[in-house]
């Protein structure tokens, strides 16, 4: 129950880029550099700083937007669930 709870959070947080919990971070993109041939996903280097471009799989702030108020409206039988609708935060 853990692992499928654990990796749900995982590619929730990372598809809905909350900047704390997300996996996407520079050493992913570094990895992506040496074992993927995805030049869009590469770190982009500057002079000073290296920048992540935005992911195709992280949502917009719409579509974050939509699934916020999906998960606002969803009710569980008691038992089932945790009350997730209060858990929620529109802001």
């Amino acid at each position: 129950m853990h692992i499928e709870k654990n990796m749900f959070e995982n590619i929730f947080n990372t598809v809905m880029d909350m900047k704390e919990k997300t996996k996407d971070n520079i050493k992913a993109r570094l990895d992506v550099a040496l074992f993927c041939n995805r030049k869009n996903m590469e770190l982009v280097c500057d002079e000073s700083r290296a920048a992540k471009p935005r992911a195709s799989f992280m949502l917009e702030k719409n579509a974050q937007l939509l699934v916020y108020k999906w998960l606002k409206s969803l009710c569980f039988p008691d038992g089932h669930a945790s009350n997730i609708s209060r858990l929620v935060n529109m802001e």
